[in-house]
């Protein structure tokens, strides 16, 4: 008898035998959290998913190193160059590509210091601080 009210309280969605919370990745870096309802409809909620931004240096030794350094780019991850061990016209070409993939993927490029190059996709802002000038003066009380 009671097998047969719980069967009934569960039909009606009173009862609550299935709550199970499944929590997956997608490949679009969301979580997905889905949650079964009484009635068996599903809730999906997205979230972000939260990282930690990833900072990788590289120092290209030949041109084929741009790829990596794209395709680390396209993975969201923010890039330093060092370009002081390479030679003038390597280093233009190196920056020439380097700009034009930050460019297609609408992100940001900042010069540290001479030829070292922070690089950076979409989802991350450059800025630089201005540091205050002091005005010293030379007056003697």
């Amino acid at each position: 008898m009671s097998n047969m009210l719980n069967t009934a309280l569960n039909a009606m969605g009173f009862l609550n035998t299935e709550e199970e919370e499944e929590e997956d990745e997608d490949d679009d870096g969301f979580e997905i959290e889905t949650m079964s309802r009484k009635n068996n409809e599903k809730i999906v909620s997205l979230q972000p998913k939260k990282s930690k931004p990833t900072i990788v240096h590289i120092t290209p030794a030949a041109f084929d190193d741009v790829m990596d350094i794209t395709k680390r780019l396209q993975n969201k991850t923010i890039v330093t160059i060092n370009l002081e061990l390479v030679d003038v016209e390597l280093s233009q070409r190196i920056i020439d590509f380097v700009s034009g993939s930050v460019y297609a993927l609408d992100g940001g490029v900042m010069k540290l210091a001479d030829n070292v190059y922070l690089l950076a996709g979409q989802g991350v802002t450059l800025q630089e601080r201005q540091t205050p000038k002091f005005q010293w003066s030379k007056e003697h009380k």
